[in-house]
């Protein structure tokens, strides 16, 4: 059972991560220049959620192996709207200005960000091992 989720996990963080990241352009707000490190920050994000959220919801929908997917998958959709909402991209400078305060606040931003994401997925892994744990 935690095989199928993980697997069922994966795929669609890597699915929902490459869409946002290579159809839509999304990139990581302090490294803006990196697809790969967008790709990388949104499948990690995606994939911890889902299968903590997996693990805590109650299991509705269709189910595949003992897995309810479409509850796993409609979490992964719910994340990456709230990511994309959230975390939008900067806009390109037109002065000199807005370059260098772009570049103190891109500062900033990945240092909160880099915060806020490790917080996340230790959270979101603790979340995990106490739910299969219980």
């Amino acid at each position: 059972m935690i095989l199928v989720d993980l697997v069922f996990v994966f795929l669609f963080a890597l699915i929902l991560s490459s869409i946002l990241a290579w159809g839509f352009g999304w990139r990581h707000p302090a490294r803006s220049d990196a697809v790969g490190t967008s790709v990388l920050f949104l499948f990690l994000i995606l994939m911890f959620a889902m299968w903590a959220g997996g693990a805590w919801l109650p299991p509705w929908g269709p189910v595949w192996y003992g897995t309810p997917w479409l509850s796993i998958l409609l979490l992964g959709l719910m994340v990456s709207l709230l990511v994309l909402a959230i975390a939008t991209p900067a806009k390109r400078p037109r002065t000199t200005r807005e370059a260098v305060e772009q570049a103190e606040d891109a500062a900033v931003v990945g240092t909160a960000f880099g915060v806020f994401f490790w917080v996340l997925m230790v959270g979101l892994l603790i979340a995990v091992v106490v739910r299969y744990l219980v």
